[in-house]
């Protein structure tokens, strides 16, 4: 299967939405660890255009997951789990990391992006995996 036809762009806005809705939630039930980590005192607003961006970005995440998925082994559940977790470990998490570490930010912020990004990603794996 082509990357092209991998990349079904229902089964990815579908995958994008439920992740963005994760990351959202995710966001608000540890706000207050998740602001307070990296020394900001007061609550940002939330504004459209930021949002936007972020929507896009998990949609191309989806994107790209479903691609690799299809080039690597096939669109089933188990495969998009497996490269969802690889890729989280293998890009996300690590470049994070390194990111913190050079910045000085807390401990604190890097587990709770980090369980963001773990959490989306599997999201999206289960979608494409469900909806190939």
């Amino acid at each position: 299967m082509s990357f092209v036809a991998a990349a079904n762009p229902l089964t990815c806005l579908v995958a994008a939405a439920l992740a963005f809705g994760f990351g959202f939630l995710w966001h608000r039930m540890f706000e207050k660890r998740w602001m307070t980590a990296p020394g900001y005192r007061g609550k940002p607003a939330l504004k459209l255009a930021p949002l936007v961006i972020v929507f896009i970005a998990y949609f191309v995440i989806a994107e790209m997951l479903s691609g690799l998925t299809a080039h690597i082994g096939g669109i089933t559940l188990a495969n998009a789990l497996t490269n969802s977790v690889l890729a989280w470990a293998g890009f996300v998490l690590t470049t994070m990391v390194v990111d913190h570490s050079y910045e000085a930010r807390p401990r604190k912020l890097t587990l709770i992006n980090a369980g963001h990004w773990l959490g989306a990603f599997v999201i999206m794996a289960v979608v494409i995996g469900l909806m190939g």
